[in-house]
């Protein structure tokens, strides 16, 4: 439970630096950059390359591929929501990105390391690149389906591709992949490269938070707080319990099984905010959902946590 006041504290200075005018909103894609340029890839690449060995691989990559295939499934549900609730097609098209992504990479890495340490991380990282390429595939098919069709870089799965190839956490996991298959271990770097990283990995957490509490907007609830409730028992509902019914099928347990329930739970990410602009969906729902998901997840993630079996 102490890891989550410290988050919620961390949050908590972001916010508070943009109402007394310390930062301001614009600022968070200055402190995105630096996380997703800089500090992420090097979390994911030191996580990876100290706790996983070319044995347990294999079981590692069910992981992406696992929540790749809940978040398309939560998207469907999101469709049958809109579908039933006779939506417009741009707010149809932000519930399923609200029900779809969850935030696996800026809230999933700070809590899962909270609850597990290193261990728990790097099954978050891994969980997290299946949310990326979910989340670049079902954002850029929604934004062109229920959008205004609006897209950059050509053939829909060519522009994927090279958004991936461009995402540098992305790119650190391969990295870091290869050198372990290639047996080259944290040794085999230069100490003053493996330190850099390191100083510059500890920025991650503080500044994913603070970048979070800039992007939380509680004014934005009174536009659709009934959608953000709907999302809600979609991202914290559903997608866990299709992780429990996976893990089972797929021979899945102990912090493997854990991580992939908690990271299923997260809430719906602020991804979903920048694929509403770009396509023009229902920017007033989408804002609502993401703020109401993430405050309620500080409260459900402990006790999902303590709920889920121990591990040694």
């Amino acid at each position: 439970m102490e890891i989550m006041i410290i988050i919620v504290l961390l949050i908590f200075i972001g916010y508070i630096s943009k109402y007394l005018g310390i930062l301001k909103e614009e600022d968070r894609s200055v402190l995105n950059n630096v996380v997703v340029y800089i500090s992420m890839p090097s979390t994911v690449f030191l996580t990876i390359i100290k706790n996983v060995s070319p044995e347990e691989l294999p079981l590692f990559i069910k992981l992406p591929i696992l929540i790749f295939f809940i978040f398309i499934l939560c998207g469907i549900v999101g469709y049958i929501l809109g579908s039933y609730l006779k939506l417009e097609k741009r707010s149809i098209g932000g519930l399923i990105l609200v029900c779809a992504l969850g935030n696996t990479g800026f809230l999933g890495y700070p809590i899962i390391y909270g609850f597990y340490g290193d261990p728990g991380l790097v099954r978050a990282i891994f969980c997290d690149m299946g949310s990326v390429i979910a989340s670049l595939l079902i954002g850029t098919f929604v934004g062109i389906t229920f959008g205004e069709g609006r897209k950059e870089g050509g053939p829909t799965f060519l522009y994927i591709i090279k958004k991936l190839l461009r995402f540098p956490p992305f790119i650190a996991c391969i990295l870091s992949i290869l050198f372990v298959i290639f047996d080259i271990g944290i040794e085999d770097i230069p100490t003053f490269l493996v330190d850099t990283l390191d100083y510059l990995s500890k920025a991650t957490v503080p500044l994913i938070m603070i970048s979070l509490g800039l992007s939380l907007s509680p004014s934005s609830t009174k536009f659709g707080i009934r959608y953000g409730i709907l999302a809600f028992l979609v991202r914290m509902g559903i997608a866990p319990l299709l992780a429990v019914i996976f893990s089972v099928l797929f021979s899945l347990g102990g912090l493997e099984k854990n991580v992939l329930i908690l990271q299923s739970a997260m809430p719906s990410a602020m991804m979903s905010l920048v694929f509403s602009l770009l396509y023009r969906l229902d920017i007033k729902l989408v804002a609502s959902a993401c703020f109401i998901t993430t405050i309620i997840s500080l409260l459900f993630l402990p006790i999902l946590r303590e709920i889920l079996t121990p591990v040694v």
